[in-house]
């Protein structure tokens, strides 16, 4: 019986806790690192918790071209984009426009959709073996489709990803509120709506830590709490991670899962990868007189809803160039106002909690960054607003590659 090799994986979030499941099931020694006490406590924590896997368009298309300039001037209260006058940020801003055709936004929308379909059939196996409880519920998902114009452009999608086996449909506003009565509320009229029923919601944050607890006693994977990674250095055989603290850990793998934060890691080994970080924000407020059960999506707003028992959980807005991590009132604010425009009654706004918000890492063409970087260093981030959605196909897919490379 040959030696068991170690992987050390930087990133304690959803994407890291689902990789070093998929490794400890292979066979490694996992070691998971991270600066937090807890895992996902970055943007897994906040997230919609939503198992989207029907709502896979990349974000790069020829229908966000026209809107750059109101983007980057700030005259959207959904997206917002800061230029900066860096080389990763230009880099990134130049790819993104070249993933900005109709044939791109195509072949990108049906390559995250075939990881989303991967995911999906690594959960329902995962949870097979280890029937662990997140509050996973199959409520199906409404995307809100407020004018023709929507509904034209979600059409292209639409007709491309059922031809490769999605079962999502277009339905009349009758149909969207016969499933889901709380949009009968909504005082702007409803043009369509995208329906996908087998869709999912569940707690991301729970899911990784009864995981963890799985890999901990079941697969003796140890979880480095409140360590953070300083540097990676490579060697002939086996690759290091130097912590803060100046302690020294080795092994036969590096995974960075660490997300918006990988290139600060990888950068001085000379691996530049086109991620950037895309500020996102969500609260809780307890139920209203009308409360969806499906999960939501206002197209426009760029919010969704999520039914989290005795609460609703919005989450929403996007901002590029600019890292602050701090919550933003005015644009909490916001969120709050989009969310009490689209569905009045879902909630009780005013109850509204203090809000969170967090860093999603955006490829430009809205496909994670999963591959080897050399002998003993991997990296799996960039799933951007679809981490947890993506988490369980990215970690398949991560395994295939170390098995191609043993």
């Amino acid at each position: 019986m040959g030696r068991q090799k170690t992987a050390l994986i930087i990133g304690a979030g959803v994407i890291g806790v689902t990789s070093a499941y998929a490794l400890a099931r292979d066979g490694w020694h996992v070691r998971l690192i991270d600066a937090s006490a807890q895992p996902a406590k970055g943007a897994s924590w906040g997230n919609g918790r939503q198992l989207s896997y029907s709502h896979t368009n990349a974000l790069a298309s020829p229908h966000i071209l026209p809107q750059l300039p109101r983007l980057m001037l700030g005259c959207e209260e959904a997206f917002r984009i800061t230029p900066r006058l860096d080389f990763a940020f230009l880099n990134w801003s130049g790819r993104f426009l070249r993933n900005c055709t109709q044939s791109a936004f195509r072949r990108n929308t049906l390559a995250v959709l075939a990881l989303a379909e991967q995911s999906r059939t690594a959960m329902d196996a995962l949870l097979e073996r280890h029937p662990i409880e997140f509050d996973r519920q199959q409520c199906g998902k409404l995307v809100i489709l407020r004018s023709e114009a929507e509904i034209g452009k979600a059409k292209t999608a639409l007709s491309a990803k059922q031809s490769a086996g999605l079962k999502q449909r277009l339905l009349t506003p009758a149909e969207a509120i016969a499933i889901e009565p709380a949009l009968s509320q909504s005082p702007e009229s409803i043009a369509g709506a995208l329906y996908a029923p087998d869709d999912e919601t569940g707690d991301c944050h729970t899911f990784c830590k009864a995981l963890l607890e799985v890999l901990r006693c079941e697969y003796g994977a140890e979880f480095l709490a409140s360590s953070s990674a300083k540097a990676i250095a490579q060697g002939r055989n086996q690759s290091h991670i130097i912590l803060e603290n100046g302690e020294r850990l080795e092994g036969d793998l590096v995974l960075v899962a660490n997300g918006w934060r990988a290139p600060d890691l990888l950068s001085p080994l000379g691996h530049r990868l086109p991620i950037e970080a895309m500020k996102g924000y969500s609260f809780t407020a307890p139920k209203g007189n009308a409360a969806p059960t499906a999960s939501i999506t206002d197209h426009a707003r760029r919010i969704v809803f999520t039914d989290i028992g005795d609460r609703i959980l919005v989450a929403g807005i996007a901002e590029m160039g600019r890292i602050d991590a701090k919550v933003d009132p005015t644009r909490l604010a916001s969120v709050v106002e989009a969310a009490r425009a689209s569905l009045p009654e879902a909630a009780n706004y005013a109850a509204a909690d203090e809000g969170w918000t967090g860093f999603r890492p955006m490829t430009p063409n809205s496909q994670p960054v999963i591959r080897m970087l050399g002998k003993g260093l991997a990296v799996n981030a960039g799933q951007g607003m679809l981490g947890w959605t993506l988490a369980m196909g990215s970690a398949e897919h991560l395994s295939a590659i170390l098995r191609e490379n043993d």
